[in-house]
This record gives C-alpha cells, structure tokens and sequence, in this order.
C-alpha cells in the first residue's frame, strides 16, 4: 500500500497532507521457515499554510524486525512544501532526514558454547554477530505532482524520489562495509473514468536498487458511499501485478475523519511461493484536526456548470460584450434578450420573504456547508418562486464567520452557496439561472465574538433578479 506510506514512498507527497493526522503502518512478511519480517510505523502530520501554499511538518517512528534477530529502531523528521500551480494542480518538495539503531540479539547458542562434548552456557562466544549494534543516519528527498478535478478529486499524479543518498554505513562489524544502498522511485496514476459514483484509476510504481529493477502495475477502483464534503464516504478496492510474481490486492474504506486499508500479496511462482507465506499491510490514517480547503478556486465554467460572481465589475461588463450566448445544439449565435425591470415586480415578489426567510443558515460548526433542518422550508419556497416566474433568476451569496484564515473562510463561503446551487438545480431549476459568489467573513450580520452572532453570519443570501 505505498499511495498510503508518504515517509517510505516519496517524501514530496508529505506536502499533500492538508489535515492535522496520525498515520499507522503494519507490514508484516511470513517466510516458510516459521520466521517473519515485520515493520511498524506510527507518523503524525502538521500541515501550516502560507497564502496559496502549504509547508508540512511531519514525523515517524519506525521498528523493523527481522526474525529474533537483528531489530531496528529509528525515526524520521520530514519537511515537504507544496506550492499551487493552479486551481487544480500542486507541486510539493520534500526532505526527510533519519536517525536508526540496528541491534542483534545475543541469546542465542553457538559452537563456542560446547566445550568437551557439553553445552557451557558460561563460555564466550566468537560470533561477532552477536549483540552488535550499530546507529547510523539517512537522508532522502522527493518531488510529487498532484492534478485535482473540480471536486478536489485526484485525477492524475506523478513522483520521483531518492532514498538512503548519503548511503550510510550499517555493518554490524567494523571490519567489514556494508553500505544502505541509493534507491530510486517513481509512480504514476492517471483516473481514465470518473462517473457520479465509480472511478477507476491505473497506477504504476518503479523502484531501481543495486541494479535491480522492479514495478507494481495495476489499478484503483473507486465507489462513492457518500460524496459530501461534511461526510464524505468512499470504499476502494485495488489489483495489482508486482515483478517480483506477486499479485497484490487492497481494500479500503476512507471518510473525512479517518481511513483504513489492508493489503494482501500473494506468490504467484511455484519457487517464491515454497519460501515466503505472503505478505499483510495494515495502514490507518486518523484526522486529529481539520485545517481547512486553503485554496480559493480558479474555477473554469462548463456548459452546464454555475457561474460566479465576477468580483469586478468593469471586466464582467467587457466579458458579456465580447462573449455572446452560444447554442451548441443549433451550433448558432443568439443575442441575449433584455428584460426591463418594468416587466416583473422585484420589489414585490421579494416582499414575500422576510429579510430571516430568504437567509439560509447552517449548522453548528464553522466550517459546516450542510444547512440546518428547519431551512429545507425556505429553498422549497424558494424553489416555487422560481419555477413559477420563468423570467426571473437568483443570485446566491455565501457568507462565513471569522474562525480560521481568510483564504479558508472565502473557500467555506463558496462551497455553501454552491451547496445550495445544487439544492435548487436537483429541484428543477436551471443552472443558467443561478450565479454564486463567495464573500467570506466580509460582510458579517452580527457580532462574531459570541456564538450567536458566529451563528448568525454563517448564511447563505438569495436575491432575485432579472438577467445575470
């Protein structure tokens, strides 16, 4: 499960974390002889967000077991710095530096030890294996590229890293060099389908040490269980072929708050198979502290999609000069016509509504975009009026209170009056009849510093009007 080991995989993919979390990593490696091969890990990520960028902070405590023999204990300090190419993309550095003890153990019986045909338990052995130790430092780096759709979805990503650059010196002995080799690793993954619930996205990664080359290629599949952000919820199965003939499989079940996933690889060569018993991963990713969307999005309008509020009025008024509505049905060019505000009563088609009515408000938390139950009342009525004035459009303005950034608080304002964009679009309603705009924490209604005037600014507005 390397897409969930950042430490292990690619220190650049640190950077991607956007939440404060706790990672836990299991490995566990059965061979024939009874023995087993086994890692654990425990890491904890610190996301700081700087403008439209974000400095991770990461750590990882490791213990690597070989049989009863040799173990290793160590950690890892990581450093990654994603920097926002668009709304849509991020590139992210990484630095990981370690320090590590490889022990031996020293209960174990040798030839020295039987002396005149007995067992001497008190005579000194001459393995000079035996209760070595040996501490030794690591460095590693990366670079990792992320693509995002609209919904803040990976669609593609490729890394590269480098691993053990200083190849430090691990022997056990001193007579002897035993250098951690360099490895190299790349991966890659390109989603090829996303619908309303399923997506499948093919991933390959390569690693090259000592002049060995090796690569898992395969595939993710996705199903959404639930694709809100408050709750979002998510199982994912992957298949996998690995050339060293081992078949890999996975399955996860991930939500806002917290993530856990199993891997199983299993020998697919008569010989591999007569020498190991698979292998078993465990990986559990823990939300401690959501941080917040930080990125205020560039969004690009499709056909069908809902426009936003230009901020700045002279350049909205050029753009709908130059930019006539197309029908790519009629492939034809039609003006847009001109309503007179004489035509329909805004004034007393808003008096139906008092000021609280048309305010949507929204659940207790700050950075909530699920509306209150009691405010289901107010879009349907909304919803009526609409559907029963074909002339008439809207504009929903999203608002936040003033925990958190500013940039967090603009991003948290949109999404929530998007959220009630797409309310009204499911109830029938023309997304060419609906503008958004985010204000963030800019026009607040009450009070922030109590709860009730906090409450009262977290609110979406909808203002009807003719024309865009």
């Amino acid at each position: 499960m390397y897409q969930s080991t950042p430490f292990f995989t690619n220190p650049g993919s640190i950077g991607l974390v956007q939440d404060v979390r706790l990672m836990l990593n299991y490995r566990n490696q059965s061979i024939a002889a009874g023995e087993s091969f086994v890692t654990s890990s425990l890491s904890g990520y610190y996301p700081i967000y700087i403008g439209n960028h974000r400095l991770v902070v990461a750590g990882d405590f490791l213990n690597d077991q070989v049989s009863d023999f040799v173990n290793t204990n160590g950690g890892l300090l990581g450093v990654a710095y994603s920097i926002r190419l668009t709304a849509s993309s991020e590139l992210s550095f990484g630095v990981q530096g370690g320090y590590f003890q490889r022990n031996t153990a020293g209960n174990f019986t040798t030839d020295d030890q039987f002396v005149n045909g007995g067992f001497d338990p008190n005579a000194v052995s001459g393995d000079v294996l035996i209760n070595q130790s040996k501490s030794y430092p690591t460095l590693s780096t990366g670079l990792y590229y992320r693509l995002t759709d609209n919904q803040g979805r990976e669609k593609a990503s490729l890394g590269g890293a480098i691993f053990n650059a200083t190849q430090p010196n691990i022997s056990l002995t001193d007579s002897k060099n035993d250098n951690l080799p360099i490895s190299f690793k790349a991966t890659a993954g390109y989603k090829v389908y996303q619908g309303l619930k399923l997506s499948v996205m093919p991933t390959t990664r390569w690693i090259s040490q000592t002049g060995n080359n090796f690569f898992n290629i395969g595939s993710r599949f996705g199903y959404e269980l639930n694709n809100t952000e408050k709750a979002g919820k998510k199982i994912e199965l992957g298949l996998w072929y690995n050339s060293n003939d081992l078949g890999v499989f996975s399955m996860s079940y991930e939500q806002a708050n917290l993530s856990i996933g199993a891997s199983y690889d299993m020998a697919l060569a008569n010989d591999l198979g007569n020498t190991q018993n698979g292998i078993f991963e465990l990986a559990i990713s823990l939300r401690i502290k959501k941080k917040g969307k930080e990125y205020m999005s560039e969004q690009v309008v499709p056909d069908n999609s809902i426009p936003k509020e230009d901020t700045y009025q002279e350049e909205e008024e050029v753009i709908l000069e130059e930019a006539p509505v197309v029908i790519e049905e009629e492939q034809k060019v039609i003006a847009t016509p001109i309503i007179e505000e004489e035509e329909l009563d805004i004034e007393a088609l808003n008096s139906e509504f008092s000021h609280r009515d048309y305010l949507i408000r929204f659940e207790h938390d700050s950075d909530s975009d699920v509306i209150s139950d009691n405010q289901e009342k107010v879009i349907n009525e909304v919803t009526k009026v609409l559907q029963e004035n074909p002339d008439l459009n809207v504009l929903i303005v999203g608002h936040a209170s003033s925990p958190g950034s500013t940039s967090i608080n603009q991003k948290i304002s949109e999404e929530r009056a998007e959220n009630i964009a797409n309310i009204l679009i499911s109830n029938g309603i023309s997304s060419s009849r609906i503008t958004i705009v985010g204000r963030g924490e800019s026009e607040p209604i009450e009070d922030n510093s109590t709860e009730y005037g906090a409450s009262e600014n977290r609110r979406v507005q909808l203002i009807f009007r003719v024309g865009n």
